[in-house]
């Protein structure tokens, strides 16, 4: 089952109601307030914010350079994503590509 989108009582100036839904912004996924009728996407203060600081994120990061630290190897973060001791969860899609979830 998906998730339950919300209903919320601003109108779109076409009448027409808006959902919660999630919407792509230059490749990152965010949820966003879509209109049932015309489909005009906006976002509230807090989508924004949220929207501004994975932009943040993304830029900060670009590609890395595997290091070598004592006998293994790792991969380097801003710290604006981790911290020191925080769990890293590694998925593997395919033999090259994974995806890290971060716990908090």
């Amino acid at each position: 089952m998906g998730k339950k989108r919300k209903v919320l009582k601003m109108r779109c100036d076409c009448g027409g109601s808006f959902k919660v839904g999630t919407q792509e912004f230059d490749g990152l996924e965010i949820d966003a307030l879509v209109c049932s009728k015309c489909g005009f996407v906006t976002l509230t203060k807090d989508q924004a914010k949220r929207l501004m600081k994975l932009r943040q994120m993304m830029d900060s990061l670009g590609k890395r350079k595997v290091v070598r630290i004592g006998n293994t190897c790792g991969v380097t973060f801003p710290a604006i994503l981790v911290h020191p001791g925080q769990e890293v969860d590694i998925r593997p899609l395919m033999p090259n590509k994974y995806i890290l979830t971060f716990g908090k």
